[in-house]
């Protein structure tokens, strides 16, 4: 079971931070564009909706890498 969940916990990691990694450059390429458009809605879209998802992301993607090294195989040697 222990084996399963850090298994989980690092490919869950693993998604979560490169999810977070795209949803941050999205952020900055849809601010850029709303700027160089002039477009203030687009740019509240980015900066308070968009953004609330990719901060929410990152501390799932923090929680699991958090929870990891506490999931370790019985008599192995620790993290």
């Amino acid at each position: 079971m222990r084996t399963f969940l850090r298994t989980f916990l690092s490919g869950v990691t693993r998604v979560l931070l490169v999810a977070f990694l795209l949803g941050g450059c999205a952020v900055v390429a849809g601010q850029v564009a709303a700027i160089a458009m002039g477009d203030r809605h687009l740019m509240e879209l980015f900066g308070t909706d968009v953004t609330d998802v990719v901060c929410v992301v990152a501390g799932v993607a923090g929680l699991c890498s958090f929870l990891e090294p506490y999931v370790r195989e019985p008599g192995g040697p620790p993290a």
